[in-house]
């Protein structure tokens, strides 16, 4: 029995998860954990431009046949490559230039997966705030059902709207199922996108947040692209520089006759007379050119994009602004009506009108804070 009373009482003061209390988890999460471990592995391609090659050796055998069967070594040899032109340079460069491209893509990714989460967090809200205005709507007609059944038995209200008022409270109840069901569909997809179960969701709905200006060359989109082309930059220079003759130093030694050895500096070299490296020249050029370009249209188009949000998002806190004061009158007209209905002096008719009206209005606003809130997660997944 006590565990039973506990079991309700946890449940009946359960408190619901806040927007904060949400994103605090994100870099737990495994999607994020995830995309940073990919970022993380480019460290290996760092420690691979800085490192050196490793020395080449060579080992010729001879006099394994005929009279004398013996293995000897005839010639040996070991050479260092060395990294010339620059080549070791440019090609950390560009690793690191890489890699710094992938954490701010990185971050770029962690925004829109908050902005994400920010979207699903007040979607959620919004099915709990149209809840509360349905269950409003489901209660008013219970009362009216409740006064209109007490009056049709003392004979002073027609059948008519006994059926009239039944059917509004069917209907309010249907719909009031109708959204705590979708109420329970967005908890889950909330639930399913941060990783764990959401069982109720809390803040202020009607809260909003303002649009600040964005230095939007600086944004983490745009500056992975700037680096990426840095990245490429250093690369063209590193292919650049494996164009020329690759040279490496060594010593051999080799038999000059029976038993008898002789030892001597080695220089080896390539001869870069046909195609050396062409290709990837000419590849990463039209790379670098194709990140340039695609800088230059996301710094014009997020400018747009962010002057296209605030105008919407101004516009739509002037309709909620002169909303609220056809709701403070609405409401108002809504107590007369109802107050005038108990008196015969409207018709039932006449009052689900001015009811109908009144809820539609709350129910609008409630739109107009989802669409304020939509604004707001393209904004955060801009950089805001």
């Amino acid at each position: 029995m006590y565990y039973v009373l506990a079991l309700f009482l946890f449940v009946l003061f359960a408190k619901g998860e806040t927007l904060e209390e949400i994103l605090s988890k994100i870099d737990e999460n495994p999607y994020i954990k995830s995309n940073l471990s990919m970022v993380e592995s480019y460290e290996g391609e760092v420690i691979k431009a800085k490192s050196l090659p490793n020395p080449e050796g060579y080992l010729e055998v001879g006099r394994l046949v005929g009279n004398n069967s013996s293995a000897t070594i005839t010639q040996f040899s070991i050479s260092q490559p060395l990294k010339l032109y620059g080549q070791r340079v440019y090609q950390t460069q560009a690793a690191l230039k890489e890699k710094s491209y992938q954490k701010l893509q990185f971050e770029a990714l962690r925004r829109q997966y908050l902005a994400t989460v920010y979207s699903a967090f007040y979607d959620t809200l919004y099915y709990k705030e149209l809840l509360n205005v349905i269950e409003r709507e489901t209660n008013l007609s219970k009362e009216i059902l409740d006064f209109v059944e007490k009056t049709y038995k003392l004979g002073e209200s027609a059948k008519l709207d006994l059926f009239r008022a039944q059917k509004d409270y069917e209907l309010s109840l249907a719909r009031l199922k109708q959204y705590q069901n979708t109420y329970r569909e967005s908890l889950k997809n909330l639930s399913a996108l941060v990783g764990y179960q959401v069982n109720d969701v809390e803040g202020n709905f009607f809260q909003v947040r303002e649009l600040k200006d964005l230095d939007v060359e600086n944004l983490p989109d745009i500056k992975s692209l700037e680096e990426k082309v840095k990245s490429l930059e250093s690369m063209e220079k590193y292919y650049r520089a494996l164009a020329k003759p690759q040279v490496s130093l060594g010593l051999i030694t080799k038999e000059s006759s029976t038993n008898k050895y002789e030892a001597g500096f080695m220089v080896t070299f390539s001869i870069p007379v046909f195609y050396r490296n062409v290709g990837e020249i000419v590849s990463v050029k039209h790379q670098k050119s194709s990140f340039e370009y695609l800088k230059d249209y996301k710094i014009n188009s997020l400018k747009i994009t962010l002057s296209s949000l605030k105008e919407n998002y101004n516009s739509t806190l002037k309709i909620i602004s002169d909303l609220d004061k056809t709701l403070t009158i609405s409401s108002e007209e809504l107590k007369l009506a109802e107050k005038s209905y108990k008196l015969k002096v409207i018709s039932l008719f006449e009052f689900s009108n001015v009811k109908t009206q009144f809820f539609e209005a709350l129910k609008y606003k409630l739109e107009l804070y989802k669409n304020l809130h939509q604004i707001y997660t393209k904004y955060i997944e801009i950089g805001g």
